[in-house]
């Protein structure tokens, strides 16, 4: 069974003081973090400026390359100690309460989207709905930019669920790229592109059209 929004925060909030340190030694279905980091923050192009909401910032690893970039960066996270370690180290974002279901901005504010391993914590059934809230606050034109754990299709989770049998976590229901996909384009996002980047996760990248 998935975790309610109040145990997210309250396992998030736990983790906070160590979360960086454990990401460099990565075990489970988050092998490859740093990796997937990189190449996922290699597909965004952004101009100079550009008004960036980071949903689920976590501490600010994903975002702060976007920033070197001279992007103005927000971010939101459903963790107050996370957004705590963030700002001492970010001072310059723009952060609040909120995620993919809650995100406390007005329609079409942000040229860009990101969000780094936060997708898949959304509750299955209301997937669809975080996409429609994440296309609602991005301005015609904009992108978005997803990293998670994703898997390809049902026979490459079962997989990975035998490979990783004594690290699976059973309360997580990851999403698949056609679930998704289809998601990402009924909420108004095209010229979608997904790369693979580690064993477990996949980064999207798509424009918002409508």
């Amino acid at each position: 069974m998935p975790r309610s929004p109040q145990e997210n925060e309250a396992l998030f909030d736990r983790r906070a003081a160590t979360y960086d340190e454990d990401v460099r030694r990565p075990t489970g279905v988050l092998v490859g973090y740093e990796v997937s980091l990189y190449q996922a923050a290699a597909m965004i192009l952004l101009a100079a400026g550009s008004e960036v909401l980071d949903v689920g910032i976590g501490t600010g690893a994903f975002a702060r390359p976007l920033a070197a970039d001279a992007a103005r960066v927000s971010g939101v996270d459903v963790s107050a100690e996370m957004l705590a370690r963030c700002r001492a180290d970010h001072p310059s974002f723009a952060l609040g309460m909120g995620s993919f279901l809650q995100i406390p901005h007005a329609d079409r504010h942000f040229d860009a989207l990101v969000s780094s391993f936060a997708f898949h914590e959304v509750p299955p059934a209301e997937r669809p709905r975080a996409c429609a809230e994440s296309a609602r606050v991005i301005r015609r034109g904009g992108r978005i930019w997803l990293l998670d754990i994703v898997f390809a299709s049902s026979a490459s989770l079962a997989e990975a669920s035998e490979e990783l049998h004594e690290q699976w976590d059973p309360d997580e229901i990851y999403p698949l790229v056609g679930e998704m996909d289809a998601a990402l384009r009924t909420a108004g996002f095209s010229q979608l592109r997904w790369q693979q980047t580690a064993p477990y996760h996949w980064a999207v990248t798509g424009r918002r059209v409508t």
